[in-house]
Formats: C-alpha cells, structure tokens, sequence
C-alpha cells in the first residue's frame, strides 16, 4: 500500500473514532523500516497483527560520542520520559484504535484496568563481550512462564488466564555482524508485533554496531517512548555502556555495569519501605538471603530521575569498594505513554534459573512492564 494511500486511511479511521483493537506499537524511524524475524524460536507473526502504522520520518540519529546524562532524543526531541515521542501515528484498521501506550500483537486495555490477552515477546542475548553459560537457562524460564499451565502462575491472585505469552529470539549469531540483514528483528514493522524486548544477558555495543546501528536505536526509542515494555537481568546493563546510547541508560536501563563481586557470593535483599507491598514483589520473601555475582553500577540509580529502587542488597563480604553498603539490585521505571522497564542484577549462574523465589521475581515483573500484573496499573 502506498504511504499516501495509508495516510488517507488513518485520517478517515481517526475522524470516524475507528480503530483496530488488535494493539500494535507506533515505531517510526528514518530510512529502512523492512521487517525481519530472522533466527525467530517460535517464528513467524501470531494472527491479529498490528493496525497499519503510518510512520513520518524521524529526526536525526544520536551522535556516539554524546556525552552521558543526555536528557533528549536523537535531533533534539525531548526525551522518552515525561516528554514528546519521535515517531508515528497508529491508524488501526476495523473496529478502534488502541489506547494510549497499548502495544504488540493480541492485548487490549479495557477503559481504566489492565491489558488483557496474550502478547509476544522478543529476547536478545547478543554478546559481543563476556558471554553467559546461562543464556539458554533464561530463555528456557522465558518459555516456561509464558504458558498458562505455568506452576508460578497461581501464586499471582486474580492473573487473566489469557495473560500468556510467546518468545521469538533475535538471531544472537555475532559472525553476521557484516551482513546488511543482521538484526533485522529491529525495525519499526517488526517491533510493533511485540509489547516486550527482554534482555537475556547480552553484551557490548550491540546496537551501536549492528548495520545502520544509529536508526535501529532511534527505533526502539520510538517504540519504547509509546509504550513499549523491556525487562532483563544480570548483563542487561552489561550492554552499551560507557555512554555510547546515553538515552538507553537515562530511560530504560539506569546506567551500567562497572564491576562485580564473584558468582557465588552471599547476599540479602531487602524491599525498599516505600516498596514493600508493590505488587512486583507481593508474596516474595524478604530478607532473601540469596547468593549471585553481585553487580555494582557506574551511578546511583535511586537518584536517576524516574526510577524507583523496589530492593537493595547487603554483601558483607563483598569484594568492590563500598561494596558492603546496601546498592540496588531490583528497579523499575515508567514513562509518559505507559512503556515501562523491570530489571534486576542477579542471574549470572544458570542455577538462578531454577530459584522458585526468582522465577516469580521474573513472572512478576514481566507481567507489571506489559500491565497485566493485577494491581499493578
């Protein structure tokens, strides 16, 4: 369909207050906006595919050398977080266009309450640094959790039997780094079939490598600004770090990795007051006495504006300096159009994947990004 004729339809599905109910996430972007699914593990795109999206083109790329703590977007939009979104206008086909922040393939938000229905969910665990045995733990916990019969399911009271979800994987292969079609999964068309990236422990300057690395960034920032989820652990903050996506680190992330105690070493966690019945962490115990490779960032997250500290942990015997002072370890945060972000440090060793306690740490706070966690809107 040419982009005149899409235009005309998303006027006319505007004026008429139509909209298509299925969901599907605005991401605009400059230059290519080609679809690839490229390396997928449940492949292909699930039935009631997003509306059609009508995308301007978007402001220019961010420079790599910008320095840290950037408030804006790529060309001067104002950042994600209580500002303007770069990106497009959702033109639903029949029967409605989404609410606000609604995103990827098979959810709808009733007026005031939660989304309700499945969603998909896309994982990447490129590494192009230090690279987990774990990987594959995690996204086999991924799986698990998304399936209605999972076990963890019934602890969460009043959980939508529908609150499901699948998992495709972006092709994590770094020997294709040159090919032009190398993280293709990462297009404006693509992500708006998924309401979640997950970050399973990758690595490095995966963006800012990728071919046309600069536009793949602006992208996700688009998608995420309109109400796109991300969750992740452990190396999720091991991962563009030293101020190369300075947006990322203000706005979904909280900063990077800068060094960490040895796997293995005990730690206890301990829910913020301010926190303590948030429904992330409803039903965990606290303190959790624990063990992991306890990881410490390049700045205060309690004091990055936006993110809310949900637990800290305690490492007595810890190896970094300071380290023996309580450093966060569980946080969140929220943007003006819905999207959200859950992350914790933990997860280096692939037995963490098998905690009882972790695994509804991880259902939970996946469930809360996508806002399917009952009490949680």
């Amino acid at each position: 369909m040419s982009s005149i004729c899409a235009g005309t339809l998303a006027l006319v599905a505007l004026a008429a207050a139509c909209s298509d109910g299925s969901g599907g996430l605005t991401a605009g972007a400059s230059g290519s906006s080609s679809t690839g699914n490229t390396g997928s593990t449940s492949g292909g795109t699930s039935p009631g595919a997003a509306g059609t999206s009508i995308l301007p083109t978007a402001g220019t790329a961010p420079d790599s050398g910008e320095t840290a703590g950037s408030s804006t977007d790529m060309g001067g939009t104002p950042a994600m977080t209580g500002g303007t979104s770069s990106g497009g206008v959702s033109a639903g086909g029949t029967g409605g266009s989404p609410p606000d922040g609604a995103a990827g393939t098979g959810g709808s938000t009733p007026a005031g309450g939660l989304r309700q229905g499945p969603f998909k969910m896309l994982v990447l665990s490129t590494t192009l640094e230090f690279h987990h045995d774990s990987i594959p733990a995690c996204l086999q916990m991924l799986k698990d959790l998304g399936m209605a019969a999972a076990p963890e399911r019934a602890m969460v009271n009043g959980l939508g039997a529908d609150a499901t979800w699948t998992v495709d994987q972006i092709n994590p292969d770094n020997n294709l780094m040159t090919d032009p079609n190398y993280f293709s999964e990462v297009s404006a068309d693509n992500l708006a079939k998924y309401e979640m990236m997950y970050s399973d422990n990758p690595t490095g300057p995966v963006f800012t490598n990728a071919p046309d690395g600069a536009n793949k960034k602006l992208v996700f920032q688009t998608w995420f600004g309109n109400g796109g989820a991300w969750a992740g652990q452990h190396s999720g903050t091991d991962f563009e770090n030293n101020s190369r996506w300075p947006w990322w680190d203000d706005n979904v992330a909280g900063g990077w990795f800068t060094g960490h105690d040895g796997d293995g070493t005990p730690g206890t966690l301990a829910w913020q007051p301010q926190y303590a019945d948030h429904p992330i962490l409803k039903g965990l115990t606290s303190p959790w006495n624990t063990s992991d490779e306890w990881y410490v960032m390049n700045r205060d997250i309690e004091a990055v504006p936006g993110f809310k500290i949900l637990a800290k942990v305690t490492v007595s015997n810890s190896s970094q300096p300071n380290g023996s002072q309580p450093r966060p370890a569980i946080w969140i945060t929220e943007n003006a159009k819905g999207g959200r972000a859950f992350y914790t440090i933990r997860g280096h060793n692939q037995k963490v994947y098998a905690e009882p306690e972790f695994r509804q740490l991880m259902l939970r706070g996946i469930l809360w990004a996508v806002h399917r966690l009952p009490g949680g809107n």
